[in-house]
This record gives structure tokens, C-alpha cells and sequence, in this order.
């Protein structure tokens, strides 16, 4: 075979090329390494000559793109300018003598029209004829997959740790965006959000780099960017426009997509129950080739993004939440602080104003006179309109007759048409204010010049502020009376002893209604009740201290039990709840639950019918936890049975498993609720007393927990005021007669150390939270150890290997060693060997305690800390020191 036929990519011999492209002058040596390059499946090339002329096989040549077949035979710079320079140095070294290897080399290629970023490992060897260097020798391996994984993982690491320290949801957009941005070289990145209606896209917050103007603020019609452009998002498919002008999806309306000044652009749809509720775009001013790695980033960013969002914004709603029970406190207390008329209805008039986020309100009495009720301002809140009376006059005829009017926009109202322009306003709500005798005294009204600023929760919530004014002006005015006759002192007084116990009873019920508003509420009570305990333990002969650390224990046991059932539904959700499995008798847990339940029960006198079968039905599971499901189950049958009825229970077996039936002769479930009975916050209809209470949780750990038992739960309702009937099954297990497993032994089983060391333990803890570290150094130096605080790893190591502590406790997130490591570098040195370490941590799922323990931790503890596992762990270890002091003693 001729060298020439076997390089089927080099120039024909005529082609005017010089030595050595030229086949008859090649060497044996030099043919053999030609066609070792041809014949290779991966880049190779040699650049020959002074002029380091190219020669490559097929695999270089792809890489070339437009450039092949032109240049072969032609010098390297001319070939490859743009990498020239940076090649040119290690180009030198090879010719000197020397092989260079080069990692990870960033090349940009155009192919077919399309530009393209890779990343090549490159080998470059001298190629020697006759003993001397004639050329250089390419090998080039592709590492652009590896390449991008590592920078995708690096990539999301930073985005995790950013997000995770933003509770503002429009930062948390900003950050994500400008991440994304940055790492893709994206001229604009945005997340923008769909309406309810799905009809318009609103951008809060987005990012450019300079090139292209910002569409912060901005909304725009979903229609505006075709049909099909927003049927596919609406399917949920993340969609990829390289050229908006090519596409024929697009191109029709590029009207809409020049006015936000974008030519390719890559945008994944979030949904949420089937419905777009909001977009992550990536836009170009120019055409881009959207990769697949950039598309999936991209599909990572906004789903990581979307759950940020949907987490800050229930920190808000908790914020605001929060706010709104201060508020309505606040204008309790004025209510029990004071009659004077002109003070209580200001402070009423201020704070309902602020709960309603209304730019002005005002409170008018009701005057009869002979031209009918007509209303007259009394107190005024934030600014007024420009006609006070075209305000005023918004209060129609219709309003006397006890019913709220509220508008999401007066300019579109017929109602309002004839006042609207001049009143000053667009949103408007008005609440009568009704007395104890059922006469309107007059009307709280608020406004605010945007439209739909006042929803049904916010007339929910001023519903109780117009009471508490109605309270206030009847106060006010027998007070007034019991002035000025002495003769009806008494009765008067008696009136308004019934006023004080009727507001308060009015109060109680509005702070339950608004205690049940406070979804997912993470207040660090767990801190404020060390904190109390604190003050008690060191303020014990100060009567007002420990008057104040009682309310406030108080208050944390109170507000703990309206969180119970949300904290358990977080810890079911993500995984965080373990069960202590043991075999248990489900007779037991429903008596156990039926206990639970009993209060309720006898407080609407309802009768309960039991039928248990008289041999144990046992069962595989936490009896804790199975009590907790049966009596949630139990206390929603008597929420929503009235008074007087009657609910039964019946507990059987079938087949290897057991059902317990839960039946109630109550309001029953219209069909449209049935399937989602068991989903979060889903809750049957409420009067705006809610007199049935709850958070629309019970019923969704009750799934969650009987799912983790490996059973499964049921609800059916034949209509409304039909009754509803629960069922629970589990499988069923053989009881071994006088075996017990492990973990079924009670909370609090082990035997408290009959011995203590003689000196009080010396405790070492770690975490960058200098609040959270502070506060728990001090509540255990108050129970008698000798504690110190660290806020990185480095000064704990350095103080561990000087003091030698009986124990750490280690914050597993720290900014400099993370928890684990440090763990490991404290096992290795001889001073804190026998250290006993604990893991102080949010990550709470098995893994983590499984790495944990490998990583050297004795024990593994969720934040926030319970003090009682603590106080065990430490007593452990403080018998553990007794015993080896008493082992060194001499006897």
C-alpha cells in the first residue's frame, strides 16, 4: 500500500505542498506515526516543519469544523490563531526537546454554523527524524463532560449555600438569577411569576450583565408570545428557542419577543397542582445554541429556585402573621386599659388601618337625622383621601344594614361608579360596627388608591377590630351614664362588668382565630424557654423576674401546642421522624388515644361506642406515634359531630391485617372533598367563628404516619349532614410471649448514674451561631458545668488539645472545617481521644446520623437541642468520668 492511499485525508501529491507532504519522501518511520494518526478513533495531529505545517486524521478534523479540509498542510498559528498564543510557549518546549501535558484546556469550535465551548486534556511530544525534532505530536483527549460535572457541582454547592441564608423571596430570585447568569454567561436570567388566571407573566427581580435592560417591575401578556410557545410551557416542557427569528413557533410574534429586546432564549416552567405558576428564562440578545448541560442546569436552578421562593414566602406569611397578632393584642389591651371613647377608637382606627395595609381608614359614627342615616367622621388613620366626604359617601344606604362592602377596584364597581374618582380611592372595604343590641353606631372604612389590596382574610381579621369598637362605644357610653346619675351606679356598673366579660370572651375567641393564621410558625421557642428557665434559676428571690419567666414558659407551652401538629407534618415530610418499632397491642393504642381524646369529647357531651375483639391485635410499630394518628382521627369525628352525638369505634382483623372503623353521625363531606381530605391544609367549611378550631393538619400526619407503618388510611362521607366514616389498617404480627424488642424500652429506661466525678464536666462547644452557642453555654454553666464556646474549628481544636474537655458539642455546619472532619481530626489526637463528641446539627435524616457516628460522634442531636437527651447524654458521660476516676484512685 502507498503511503498515500493509506491517508485518505492528506492533499493529492500534485497539490504543491512541501516535504513532507510529499508521500515519496517519507521515511518508514514517519509513515508508520502518519498512519498511526489516521487510524486513531481520538484527535491526533502533527504539525511538521518549521512552519509546523498541520497533517490530522478524521476525529481532528471534526474538531476543525468549517476549517477542514482547508487546512491541512497549512501552519498551525494561521490554522488555530485563537489558541496560538496560549499554545506558542509549551509549542517552544516541545521543540526544545521537552513533552508538555496540559489539562482541561478550554477550545471554542464553530461547527455547521454553531458555536460551541469544549474543554481537551492535550499531550504534546517532540517528533524526531534522524535525530532531530521535525515536528510536534498532538493527542487530544475530551474532558468537557468531566469538566462540566465538576462545575456543575460546584456550581450548586454555592447556590445552596446562598439560597440558604435568604428569607426574602424576591432575593432569593435576584441571587439565583445572578448565579445562573454568571456561571452560563447569560446576557439576562429572571424567574418571573404567572398570575392566577394565567393570562400574564410579572418579574419582581432578574439580572443582566450590562448588555441588555432589566424587566424588573414589568408584566406582560402571556399571548403576546404565541399559542404554542405557551402550551408547551403549560405542559410542563422547559422550552429552547436558539433563534426566536428561525423558529416557526415563535417567529410570528416576534413583535413580543423584540419589545423585551430577546433573540434566543431558554425557559423552564414551574407548575403547581397542573397549573404554570411561574417561568425561569435565560435570554440572549444575539442567537445561542442552548446546550443539554445548560438545560439541565437551568431545569436544577428553577426547581431549587421555585422551593426557596415557596419557603421565604411562608417565613413572610409567618412574619405577617406575627405582626397582625401583635397588632390586634395591642388594640386589645387599649380596649381593657381605658373608656375614654376618643383614645380607644384611635388606637382601634391605627392599628385595624396598619392590619389592613390600607393607605387610609377612619371610623364614622351614624347620625339619624330627617334625612336618614348619614355618616360622620370621627377618627382618621394615615392620609386622607382628597374628598373625605365622597369617602364617607361610599357607605350607601345598604351599609346600615349590618353588611360589609368591599370592593377589589370602586372605578369598576356600578355600586361606587358615581364616587370613585372623586373618594381618591380604588380598593375599599367598610365593616359596620354593631352594638350589643344589634343597632349599626357606625362604620370602620378603609382605601388605598391600587386596586385588590384588600382580600377576604383581611375582612376576616377587621371583622374582630369592628367588634372590639362596638365594645368600646358601648363601654364608653354607660361609663358616661354611671357619671352622671349616682342613682344608677349600680346598674351601670353591672353593665359594664357584663361589657368587660363579653369583650374578653369577644377577645379569646379573635386571638384563637388569628392563633390558627400563624401557618408553619418557626419561632425559636425551644431558646425563649431556656431563656426563662434561665432567668427563674438566677433571679429566684426576684418576685417580678420569676412572675415574668412563668408567663413566658407559659406562653411557649401554649404556642408549642398549636405547632405540635405542623412540626411533625415538616418532620414527616422530610424524613426526619424515626419510629421506635416494637410490638404493640392496637387495643391499647385505642384506649390510649380515646384518653387523648376524652376532653373534647365530654365538652360536647358526645357518646362514644367501643367494640374491641378480646384477643390482642398486634401490630409492628411506635405506639407514640399510632396513638397520635388514632387520636387525630378521633378529635376531627368530634369537631365536626355536634353536640350530643355519637361516635363509634370498631377494631377487627381480616387476613393478616387489622382495621379500625371510626364513624360519626356528624356534618359529614360533600363529594368534591373527599379526595383531598388527607392533603395539607385541607379543611371542610367554616363559619367565620371556626368554633371547630385546628389547622387543617391532623388528618395529613395522620397519612404520613400510618404510611410510614407501612398501612394505609381511607375516609367516605355519603354528603353533607350524613356523617363520615375513617378506617385505619395495618398488618398484623405475631406477639413472641415474653420477648421485647430492643427499641420498644420506654423513654427515660436507663438508670440514672449513681455516681458523679468530683469535679463538675468540662464542656467545649462549637458553633459559628454565636446566639444560639451563648445562650446554651450559659443555661449549662447554671446546671453546674464548666463551659466554653467556640465559633470555628480551629480555635476548638486548639482549645481541645489545651484543656482536654470531657466533651464537645459540635455544630456540624461551620464556615471554616465542617463538623464532620473536625470530629475526625479530634479522634486522631491523643489529647481528645476519649473526648466524648456530640453532634449538634439541622440535618437530621438517618444518613446523617449514620455519618455522624462514622465520622467519630457518640451521639446525634437535632437542633433545637432537647435539653432533657442532652442532660442524659451528659450525665452518661459524667458516670463514665466517675468510673475511671475511681479506677485510677489508688484502693
Amino acid at each position: 500500500m502507498s503511503n498515500h492511499s493509506s491517508l485518505p485525508l492528506l492533499p493529492s501529491p500534485g497539490s504543491g505542498l512541501p516535504w513532507p507532504f510529499k508521500p515519496d519522501t517519507w521515511a518508514e518511520g514517519m509513515q508508520a506515526i502518519a498512519d498511526l494518526i489516521v487510524g486513531a478513533h481520538f484527535p491526533m495531529a502533527i504539525a511538521w516543519g518549521p512552519e509546523l505545517r498541520l497533517f490530522y486524521n478524521e476525529a481532528y478534523a471534526d474538531l476543525l469544523g468549517d476549517k477542514h479540509p482547508a487546512a491541512m498542510g497549512q501552519p498551525y498559528p494561521q490554522v488555530r490563531p485563537e489558541l496560538w498564543p496560549r499554545l506558542q510557549p509549551h509549542v517552544a518546549q516541545v521543540l526544545a526537546g521537552h513533552t508538555v501535558h496540559l489539562e482541561n484546556v478550554l477550545t471554542d469550535l464553530r461547527r455547521n454554523g454553531k458555536h460551541e465551548r469544549r474543554y481537551f486534556s492535550v499531550s504534546i511530544t517532540p517528533v524526531r527524524h534522524g535525530g532531530t525534532i521535525v515536528g510536534v505530536y498532538f493527542v487530544l483527549s475530551d474532558t468537557t463532560s468531566r469538566v462540566l460535572a465538576e462545575h456543575r457541582h460546584a456550581f450548586h454547592l454555592k447556590l445552596s449555600d446562598t439560597l440558604r441564608g435568604l428569607v426574602d423571596a424576591v432575593r432569593t430570585m435576584e441571587a439565583a438569577s445572578r448565579l445562573t447568569g454568571e456561571y452560563l454567561g447569560v446576557g439576562r436570567v429572571g424567574y418571573g411569576e404567572i398570575d392566577a388566571a394565567g393570562r400574564s407573566v410579572s418579574v419582581h427581580r432578574d439580572w443582566t450583565d450590562g448588555s441588555i435592560s432589566s424587566l424588573a417591575g414589568e408584566s406582560r401578556a402571556l399571548d403576546s408570545f404565541g399559542p404554542a410557545i405557551i402550551e408547551q410551557l403549560r405542559l410542563g416542557r422547559t422550552l429552547r428557542l436558539d433563534d426566536i427569528g428561525a423558529d416557526t413557533r415563535a417567529a410570528p410574534y416576534a413583535a413580543g419577543y423584540a419589545s423585551i429586546g430577546a433573540r434566543a432564549m431558554l425557559i423552564v416552567p414551574l407548575l403547581e397542582e397542573g397549573r404554570l405558576a411561574a417561568i425561569f428564562y435565560l435570554h440572549e440578545q444575539q442567537p445561542r445554541h442552548w446546550g443539554d448541560h445548560e438545560v439541565a442546569l437551568a431545569e436544577d436552578v428553577a426547581r431549587h429556585t421555585c422551593e426557596a421562593v415557596r419557603r421565604a414566602r411562608v417565613e413572610e406569611s409567618l412574619r405577617d402573621e406575627k405582626r397582625v397578632l401583635e397588632m390586634v393584642n395591642r388594640s386589645g389591651q387599649a380596649l381593657a386599659s381605658t373608656l375614654d371613647l376618643d383614645t380607644l377608637l384611635q388606637a382601634i382606627t391605627d392599628a385595624a388601618t396598619e392590619l389592613a395595609g390600607a393607605r387610609v381608614g377612619a371610623f364614622f359614627y351614624r347620625v339619624q337625622d330627617g334625612q336618614g342615616a348619614r355618616p360622620q367622621a370621627y377618627t382618621l388613620s394615615g392620609t386622607a383621601p382628597a374628598g373625605l366626604a365622597h369617602f364617607a359617601s361610599l357607605l350607601g344606604p345598604g351599609f346600615w344594614s349590618e353588611a360589609p362592602v368591599r370592593s377589589e377596584d370602586i372605578t369598576c364597581d356600578p355600586r361606587h361608579a358615581a364616587q370613585a374618582g372623586a373618594a381618591g380611592v380604588r380598593s375599599y372595604l367598610a365593616l359596620p360596627v354593631v352594638s350589643r343590641s344589634g343597632a349599626v353606631l357606625g362604620g370602620l372604612c378603609f382605601g388605598h388608591p391600587e386596586p385588590g389590596v384588600f382580600t377576604e382574610r383581611t375582612e376576616r381579621i377587621l371583622a374582630g377590630v369592628a367588634a372590639q369598637a362596638a365594645v368600646a362605644i358601648d363601654n364608653a357610653r354607660l361609663y358616661e351614664v354611671a357619671q352622671k346619675s349616682a342613682l344608677e351606679r349600680d346598674a351601670l356598673l353591672q353593665s359594664e362588668r357584663a361589657a368587660r366579660v363579653q369583650a374578653e370572651r369577644l377577645s379569646h375567641t379573635k386571638d384563637e382565630f388569628l392563633a390558627m393564621l400563624a401557618h408553619e410558625l418557626r419561632n425559636p421557642l425551644a431558646p425563649i424557654s431556656s431563656s426563662a428557665s434561665l432567668l427563674s434559676l438566677q433571679f429566684r428571690d426576684e418576685p417580678r423576674i420569676r412572675q415574668a419567666s412563668t408567663i413566658i414558659s407559659r406562653q411557649v407551652r401554649h404556642m408549642s401546642r398549636l405547632i405540635d401538629d405542623l412540626l411533625d407534618v415538616s418532620r414527616v415530610t422530610r424524613g426526619l421522624v424515626k419510629l421506635k418499632l416494637g410490638v404493640v397491642d392496637f387495643r391499647d393504642v385505642v384506649t390510649g388515644a380515646l384518653d387523648q381524646a376524652r376532653p373534647l369529647l365530654d365538652e360536647k357531651e358526645q357518646q362514644v361506642a367501643l367494640a374491641l375483639p378480646p384477643l390482642p391485635v398486634c401490630v409492628r410499630g411506635d405506639q407514640t406515634r399510632l396513638v397520635q394518628s388514632v387520636a387525630n382521627i378521633l378529635n376531627n369525628a368530634a369537631k365536626y359531630t355536634q353536640k350530643g352525638g355519637r361516635i363509634a369505634l370498631e377494631l377487627g382483623m381480616d387476613a393478616g391485617s387489622m382495621r379500625l372503623t371510626v364513624s360519626d353521625n356528624g356534618s359529614g363531606m360533600p363529594p368534591e372533598l373527599l379526595p383531598n381530605v388527607f392533603d395539607l391544609f385541607t379543611q371542610g367549611a367554616r363559619t367565620l367563628a371556626r368554633s371547630q378550631g385546628g389547622l387543617g393538619l391532623g388528618l395529613t400526619l395522620v397519612k404520613r404516619l400510618v404510611e410510614l407503618h407501612g398501612g394505609e388510611v381511607g375516609a367516605h362521607s355519603d354528603g353533607v349532614g350524613l356523617g363520615s366514616r375513617f378506617t385505619l389498617a395495618l398488618p398484623c404480627v405475631e406477639a413472641a410471649p415474653g420477648s421485647a424488642d430492643a427499641d420498644d424500652a420506654a423513654p427515660g429506661a436507663a438508670s440514672v448514674p449513681e455516681t458523679m466525678p468530683a469535679r463538675p464536666l468540662r464542656l467545649v462547644l462549637v458553633d459559628d451561631n454565636a446566639d444560639a452557642a451563648d445562650s446554651l453555654c450559659t443555661l449549662l454553666d447554671v446546671q453546674g458545668y464548666h463551659s466554653a464556646v467556640e465559633y470555628d474549628a480551629r480555635s476548638a481544636l486548639r482549645r481541645a488539645r489545651a484543656e482536654r474537655p470531657d466533651a464537645m458539642l459540635v455544630d456540624i455546619g461551620l464556615p471554616d472545617i465542617d463538623g464532620y472532619h473536625l470530629a475526625e481530626q479530634l479522634r486522631a489526637m491523643p489529647e481528645t481521644s476519649h473526648t466524648v463528641l456530640v453532634a449538634i446539627t439541622g440535618y437530621g435524616q438517618a444518613s446523617d446520623r449514620e455519618r455522624a457516628l462514622a465520622a467519630g460522634f457518640a451521639h446525634h442531636l437535632v437542633k433545637p437541642v432537647d435539653m432533657t437527651a442532652l442532660v442524659r447524654v451528659l450525665e452518661a458521660v459524667g458516670a463514665a468520668a466517675a468510673r475511671a476516676q475511681a479506677a485510677a484512685s489508688p484502693v
